[in-house]
């Protein structure tokens, strides 16, 4: 309708006709009433009704604005907290598989170049999720940052064992998965040959390879290591699952404003 499209103009054209009522009322009376002793009660009784409606349309107006207005940003702010339960519950189970890599040893930036990359894969709306849980992302962001720099370490043990490790140029193609059974053997926590090694040359040197004091050293720091970040990682994951539940979207971003 008209008057809901385009309410200042009908707010502008209900003044004019309570002016025009006005003035009509005042030349009835000066015609019907020479003395003009009622002209201006009347016109002021119907001046005081006009502005009544007038103001009582802009009032309804206004209220209807504001309720639909406060109905689209509760429905943005419920989309939005959405997406976000959806990813907040991809990151828990990302974390319990980080949790799980790290008591299995693996050596994440030997798959990439950026080690951040190689542990956690950012997505759009990460920097949301800064915004509406900043004390997850914090938690979240030290581990990620203690498990770039233990990779570091675990790169460094792996140098260690690799030193040591005297292969031939044919059984050099599996140095990579027997440097990997190696730090898990000084770092005491494997008593056989690595289920990543299945060839009988990788098992013999394996076998054969005796840790010296140095490698058993930085590797049980390692893992001790490992399994702290672990722990630290099933907490994270346990955070994030529970806010994947909340019901309010705390906070305000350009997606999600204040109500």
């Amino acid at each position: 309708m008209w008057p809901v499209e385009h309410p200042v103009g009908a707010t502008l054209a209900a003044a004019a006709l309570v002016g025009a009522l006005a003035l009509a009322a005042y030349w009835l009376i000066v015609r019907m009433f020479p003395d003009h002793s009622r002209a201006g009660e009347v016109v002021t009784g119907v001046v005081t009704i006009g502005v009544a409606i007038v103001l009582s349309t802009s009032l309804d107006h206004a209220w209807d604005a504001k309720r639909a207005r406060d109905a689209q940003v509760a429905s943005s702010r419920l989309r939005h907290l959405q997406r976000l339960q959806a990813l907040l519950r991809e990151e828990s189970d990302a974390l319990k598989s980080i949790a799980q890599a790290l008591r299995d040893a693996r050596y994440f930036a030997l798959v990439a170049n950026d080690a951040r990359k190689a542990i956690w894969q950012d997505q759009t709306l990460t920097a949301d999720v800064e915004r509406h849980f900043p004390e997850y992302y914090r938690e979240r962001e030290h581990l990620i940052a203690a498990i770039v720099e233990h990779d570091g370490e675990l790169a460094r043990a792996r140098q260690v064992v690799s030193a040591a490790l005297h292969l031939t140029p044919a059984e050099d193609a599996y140095r990579t998965d027997l440097v990997h059974a190696l730090v898990r053997k000084c770092g005491g926590t494997a008593s056989s040959p690595d289920r990543m090694i299945d060839t009988a040359e990788a098992i013999r040197e394996y076998d054969k390879y005796r840790c010296d004091p140095e490698a058993s050293r930085v590797c049980r720091m390692v893992f001790d290591r490992a399994d702290d970040l672990a722990d630290a990682a099933l907490l994270a994951s346990e955070a994030a699952g529970r806010y994947a539940e909340e019901t309010v979207l705390h906070g305000s971003c350009t997606y999600a404003p204040d109500e």
